[in-house]
């Protein structure tokens, strides 16, 4: 009877530690991903501004 309950009990902490570990790299991954794309659209912002006024600029040619 001892023996089953320690058994038991290293299955489940092994099970445990397997879901933690997944679960860790799960939010780690997420976290990873949040950070790039907001990484991505600021980088995206700060170019904006050039871009926009180029455009407006051959939109309106200004006349001599």
């Amino acid at each position: 009877m001892i023996f089953l309950a320690i058994g038991e009990s290293v299955t489940a902490w092994l099970a445990m530690r397997i879901t933690f570990l997944v679960a860790s790299l799960g939010v780690v991954g997420l976290g990873w991903w949040v950070l790039r794309g907001d990484a991505r659209n600021r980088a995206a912002e700060i170019e904006e501004p050039t871009t926009a006024t180029a455009e407006h600029d051959e939109a309106h040619p200004k006349h001599p």
